[in-house]
């Protein structure tokens, strides 16, 4: 593996398993400090979990804090929860199901709801314990707080998620029906390699991401890796992802929270969700004013100390400190102390363009103005010297239709944006723009500041010489830079054309009939500023962010199959294809 993949997966584990480290000698904890490593705690089932425990000097007991880890759990006994030993807590570390310490077998996902039910159960009878248990940790570890948020156990109550997810058809596999694929096969394939104590290959190099069939992906890491043919195998919400998703159980979430989310990170929208599930569809009116979310400029590594986050900078100011946020807000809620969260906004947002952190009430804004920008063309449309616009008024340049080709042996490639890769974040997408097969509409210049907080969608009316193709859209920032002007990404999504209409029940479409397609392009915060334009990509391919579609209409994932497909989008009286924004008035 390159060194820079080396470099961004130790960080990861660094920043939300803390560490992959031999488990702590007592001689490192402070003193009067007790530690007992690997207590095997049964679940249900009669599976063990391999489970370390730190308490502080004291008689106890104690309140406690959770983490349970995919990642190697010896790494919080050592780091992260040496700081809450620190502030008088126990602290629990626990490899999930199948992963290192613990017994049965690793199926991402599926069965930490019981898995962590138990668990709170198991802490809560323990002598140690004070009856109240805080969950913490970041990305996975953030998911395996929310999947346990609704647990009816009376021990739970608090949690401090940090970039997770709560539903994972949704928010981590699948997109618009199209496979997340960047993030499912490179997480999922290294996982798998990591638990069997095996290196990453270089996936860019040896060009790991273009095997086709998707079914036998994981033959180039030597192994076969049943979840990931699992998830190919279920393309469509079923049965099979209930396990791993809260859905309207969010409503039994009755403990307070502080998420911390990025509008770059993976789990942009997921993280906004379940907040917002929480404050509107709760049962307890006072866990729905205890909910309190920040959203700031990052990527899945949350708050850096510089601001710099891809190839923009968004100031020292943009920094938040998680871990001071997480001491006070546990302490608030688990030893009823006052560091002011009753009086804090629930939502706090940075601005992207302007800089500005902004306390907020709902999501959406309630002032939101959800305002179309209308896609027309004089000319061809293709790439960024093309002749695309975007007004505010239905406008009708004389071209009616732009049309492209997506050849899914050249896709578009991913530059930039909400993935679990060294380049997330903003991006110059010159490169990305200057394709045939990119089609690029601007307004003009802007005299004032438009701000968009929101979820973003794109209106599309277009067909396809194909059975089923893809459709993506691409939020753009131009920003006017040395006498140029350089685009930068937002955010963005696609949607996979047989799951137009419903994820359980896809349907071909009808080659050379024009379709309505709503592209979900996630949520933003960005204000355009005054010699900006706002600008939007639309194309067939974001790989390898999303798998590429064949254009075959076969069954997904199963061959090696694919062809060329003729693209055409309409902007015209009949079919006005546009973008959806949330427009904040100033």
């Amino acid at each position: 593996m390159n060194r820079l993949l080396l470099v961004f997966l130790f960080s990861l584990y660094l920043a939300f398993s803390q560490a992959p480290v031999s488990a702590g000698d007592p001689a490192d904890l402070l003193n009067g400090a007790t530690q007992v490593n690997n207590v095997m705690v049964e679940m249900r089932d009669g599976v063990r979990l391999g489970t370390d425990i730190l308490l502080p000097e004291g008689e106890g007991p104690f309140p406690v804090i959770l983490f349970r880890n995919p990642y190697v759990k010896d790494g919080v006994t050592k780091s992260n929860g040496q700081g809450m030993l620190k502030e008088g807590y126990a602290i629990v570390s626990q490899d999930v199901r199948g992963r290192f310490t613990s017994e049965g077998v690793w199926d991402p996902f599926r069965n930490e709801g019981r898995d962590g039910h138990d668990t709170l159960e198991w802490i809560g009878k323990q002598p140690w314990c004070n009856g109240k248990i805080g969950l913490a940790g970041g990305s996975y570890l953030g998911f395996t707080q929310c999947i346990n948020g609704p647990s009816p156990s009376k021990y739970l109550a608090a949690m401090n998620p940090i970039v997770p997810w709560g539903n994972t058809y949704h928010d981590i596999i699948y997109w618009g029906g199209a496979l997340r694929f960047q993030l499912t096969h490179f997480w999922g394939g290294a996982q798998y390699l990591f638990g069997e104590g095996k290196p990453m290959p270089d996936i860019v190099e040896k060009g790991l991401f273009w095997h086709l069939p998707l079914i036998t992906w994981d033959q180039q890491l030597g192994a076969e890796v049943f979840y990931l043919r699992e998830w190919v195998r279920h393309p469509n919400y079923g049965e099979y992802w209930k396990p791993a998703e809260v859905g309207d159980s969010i409503e039994n979430v009755t403990i307070p929270a502080l998420y911390i989310g990025g509008w770059y990170d993976i789990f942009q929208t997921p993280v906004i969700d379940y907040w917002n599930g929480v404050r509107t569809r709760s049962k307890s009116e006072e866990a729905r004013k205890r909910q309190y979310l920040i959203m700031g400029p990052w990527t899945h590594g949350v708050s850096p100390a510089d601001g710099k986050v891809g190839d923009l900078v968004f100031g020292e100011h943009s920094n938040v400190h998680p871990d001071r946020l997480k001491k006070a807000f546990f302490a608030e809620t688990m030893k009823g102390e006052d560091h002011g969260f009753s009086d804090r906004a629930p939502l706090q947002l940075f601005v992207m363009g302007s800089n500005v952190w902004r306390n907020e009430s709902e999501w959406p804004l309630a002032r939101t103005q959800f305002k179309p920008l209308y896609l027309s063309a004089s000319g061809p449309a293709n790439s960024a010297s093309g002749e695309g616009r975007l007004s505010w008024d239905k406008t009708e340049d004389g071209r009616a239709t732009d049309v492209f080709t997506y050849n899914p042996e050249d896709p578009a490639p991913t530059q930039g944006g909400a993935l679990l890769w060294p380049t997330a974040g903003p991006r110059d997408q010159s490169e990305v723009e200057a394709r045939k097969d990119v089609l690029v509409y601007s307004t003009d210049v802007l005299t004032e500041t438009v701000e968009v907080t929101g979820p973003v969608k794109l209106i599309l009316h277009a067909a396809s010489s194909a059975t089923d193709t893809d459709f993506t859209g691409k939020l753009v920032d131009v920003y006017p830079k040395d006498g140029k002007e350089v685009p930068y990404n937002l955010t963005d999504g696609i949607i996979r054309a047989r799951y137009r209409n419903s994820d359980t029940t896809p349907s071909l479409i009808e080659p050379g009939r024009v379709y309505e397609y709503v592209i979900n392009l996630g949520v933003t915060s960005n204000a355009f500023l005054p010699g900006h334009r706002i600008r939007v990509e639309i194309s067939s391919s974001n790989f390898p962010r999303f798998d590429r579609n064949p254009n075959t209409g076969h069954e997904f994932g199963m061959d090696a199959q694919i062809q060329t497909a003729e693209q055409t989008i309409h902007h015209s009286e009949e079919h006005p294809s546009h973008l959806l924004l949330p427009i904040i008035p100033n």
